[in-house]
């Protein structure tokens, strides 16, 4: 029987790295297979309004099997990630056993077939010589014998830890989840598995920049080999999809990766023991539903309307959640929107704004004229909009503006990723806002080094934290606001949340608006929709005069 000195010895690291291959091409198959399945077999199914019992059996079906593709995917990856780990590790443990043997041939040390390290052999008049055992120099090599043999030591119990912790690892992925199904639970499984899988390799965790900056984060992605980008999509979804700076694609199948996995894990469980009430635990689960059902509402959607989950989050418990979906992908668009909704907004608005992002989407495409340019429209809900209503008849009210500041930085750092993730592909960049959202885009335009928005447009404002136009790192110019005649946020214009954008002093451009009411802007064949899709491909709107300032107003 081989001796682990000589197992060592012999090792070869290719067939380990050649099998993780072999395991990473599995997963990248399961994804690619997961993809086709959603927009060739379930995404027409769901477009085809199939409805009944029918229709609800075969889609839990369909469901499963998307899931088990994911699982697959996953758990393929994990054991490619703990194969190349476990063959870095031994093979580093057999570069330090060659060095120790190297050690042992420079000082005449001879070391055997089981790893036991001799000195030279006494000469025959030597054998029986106390002189010769007790020369000075003959000690010194003993001790360097102990050197040796303590090097060879670390080396083997380094190779055996590597492959104890290896085959720990590999026991969790034993598809047990795939074997014995469930109705719930499989996917959130797997996610954790993989978390205890780094955890039996003694990983402190790979390194993922903090989402602090778009630009550091980009370049860390570039840097990655296509082997292991996959890796960390499939293995830190929840991670990489919240990366400002990283492309539109590889957050989107990062963020519905970890979207499945934690509304699997809800199904699967309950408020008991979780430290939240049942309904708060229920609502959770519906708001990730009713997210998860609009991106597969789109899932056989032309290429300028499909959606990309840039970002969601759903909240503390009882708390309003957050989603960020661009339709059309932004990275390759000519001219892209980025809208910032207000008071009242959550993750469950999730229909009503994609309604809206359509809207826009088409209006700007009628304005581009069939030149043939594509847009992209973001509903940006990445911040927690006040719950308040801005305004309640007969009274009015007026939320303070820290929700805003809070958001500011965040808002600030999505637009600086969206420039990031185009490259080179440098395109025309707006950042419309609504309601309560001016308020808070005007934050973020005021703050650090603004938007880097080439327009900024807000309708319906109560105020922008700001004064003047100029303030917003944009030119004048290129500011554009807008009221209708009988919206009630008029009356809390000017208060609290800074200066009312539609005067004259505050400067910038009134647009023409033609709707009715607080949230009429977006009214099909209204010159408020039309004007808002000129601003986002770069064309000229129509304007009115700039309200006149009340002489009673500090400058």
């Amino acid at each position: 029987m081989s001796t682990l000195f000589e197992l060592l010895l012999g090792f070869d690291p290719a067939g380990l790295h050649d099998a993780a291959k072999e395991w990473r091409a599995l997963s990248d198959g399961a994804q690619c297979a997961g993809n086709r399945h959603r927009s060739q077999v379930n995404g027409p199914l769901r477009q085809a309004k199939w409805e009944g019992e029918d229709a609800r059996n075969a889609f839990h079906t369909l469901g499963r099997t998307e899931q088990i593709l994911e699982i697959v995917r996953v758990e393929s990856a994990a054991v490619a990630l703990t194969l190349d780990t476990v063959a870095d590790r031994i093979h580093q443990a057999q570069t330090d056993l060659n060095n120790a043997l190297h050690r042992a041939e420079e000082w005449g040390l001879t070391v055997g077939a089981d790893g036991t390290v001799n000195l030279p052999p006494l000469g025959k008049g030597e054998q029986n010589d106390p002189e010769a055992r007790s020369d000075p120099a003959r000690k010194a090599l003993a001790a360097l014998r102990g050197d040796v043999r303590e090097r060879i030591d670390k080396a083997l119990a380094a190779a055996k830890e590597a492959s104890d912790r290896g085959s720990l690892a590999l026991g969790r992925l034993d598809a047990d989840v795939l074997t014995r199904p469930r109705a719930f639970g499989s996917a959130a499984e797997t996610a954790a598995d993989v978390k205890d899988v780094a955890k039996d390799l003694g990983l402190v965790g790979p390194y993922i920049p903090d989402n602090t900056d778009p630009r550091k984060a980009a370049d860390w992605w570039m840097s990655l080999t296509p082997e292991q980008r996959s890796s960390y999509l499939a293995l830190y979804p929840d991670r990489i999809g919240s990366l400002d700076g990283l492309p539109a694609a590889a957050r989107d199948e990062a963020n519905r990766l970890a979207l499945d996995q934690e509304l699997d894990g809800l199904k699967a469980g309950g408020a008991s023991g979780g430290g939240t009430t049942s309904g708060a635990y229920n609502a959770r689960e519906q708001s990730l539903m009713k997210l998860k059902e609009q991106l597969d509402a789109h899932d056989t959607a032309a290429e300028d309307k499909q959606l990309f989950l840039l970002g969601y989050d759903a909240g503390a418990y009882g708390g309003d959640g957050r989603a960020i979906i661009a339709m059309g992908n932004p990275d390759t668009a000519d001219h892209t929107a980025v809208l910032v909704p207000g008071t009242g907004t959550t993750i469950d608005s999730t229909p009503g704004q994609l309604a809206r992002v359509d809207d826009l989407r088409e209006a700007a495409k009628q304005a581009s004229k069939g030149s043939g340019q594509k847009v992209s429209v973001i509903s940006w809900l990445g911040y927690d909009a006040p719950e308040i209503p801005v305004l309640q008849e007969p009274n009015v009210s007026v939320a303070g503006t820290t929700r805003a500041e809070d958001g500011a930085e965040a808002l600030r750092r999505f637009t600086q990723g969206t420039r990031v993730a185009q490259g080179d592909h440098h395109g025309h960049l707006s950042v419309l806002s609504h309601s309560y959202g001016t308020t808070l885009v005007g934050a973020a335009a005021a703050g650090g080094d603004g938007l880097g928005a080439d327009d900024v447009v807000a309708i319906a404002s109560p105020g922008m934290t700001v004064r003047r136009a100029d303030q917003l790192h944009v030119e004048p110019g290129h500011f554009w606001t807008g009221r209708a005649t009988d919206d009630p946020i008029e009356l809390a214009a000017g208060l609290s949340l800074g200066a009312d954008p539609m005067t004259d002093r505050f400067g910038g451009n009134n647009l023409r608006v033609d709707t009715s009411g607080h949230s009429g802007y977006w009214d099909g064949g209204s010159e408020s929709l039309a004007n808002q899709g000129r601003i986002i491909v770069g064309a000229k709107p129509t304007t009115v005069p700039k309200e006149h300032d009340s002489p009673l107003l500090p400058p």
